[in-house]
């Protein structure tokens, strides 16, 4: 397993531990890209593969090759409005959170987001 961190100018140390966590926690194996973007481009990103319009902080694409995992994408404009603590606490969650989606976690019904927001708490401690 190899995990990439793209277009990071810090944090890269503590982004790859939070995932490999993750990614270790889940049983989840192959190689897994994270790459940090703007708004700019999150947006085009969001519009072609989901078509919604505008920016969102996170999205995830698995692959269905053995060896890789997936690519993440995360907004640093949108985690740095959003955040509660600070930038680093909600990027390693954005991380998790789009490690979840690859593990098969889903957030579109209620009982989803409770199950997948008790898992972000777990890797985030």
């Amino acid at each position: 397993m190899r995990i990439y961190v793209n277009n990071s100018p810090q944090y890269n140390k503590e982004i790859k531990e939070t995932a490999e966590r993750v990614i270790n926690g889940e049983g989840l194996s192959g190689d897994l890209s994270i790459t940090f973007v703007d708004d700019d481009i999150m947006s085009k990103l969001n519009k072609k593969y989901t078509g919604r319009n505008g920016t969102t902080d996170v999205l995830s694409f698995s692959f269905n090759i053995p060896e890789l995992l997936g690519d993440i994408y995360i907004s640093i404009e949108q985690a740095n409005r959003q955040k509660e603590n600070d930038i680093l606490h909600e990027l390693k969650l954005l991380t998790i959170h789009g490690i979840l989606h690859l593990a098969g976690y889903s957030d579109k019904e209620e009982i989803e987001i409770n199950e997948i927001r008790k898992k972000e708490k777990v890797y985030l401690s």
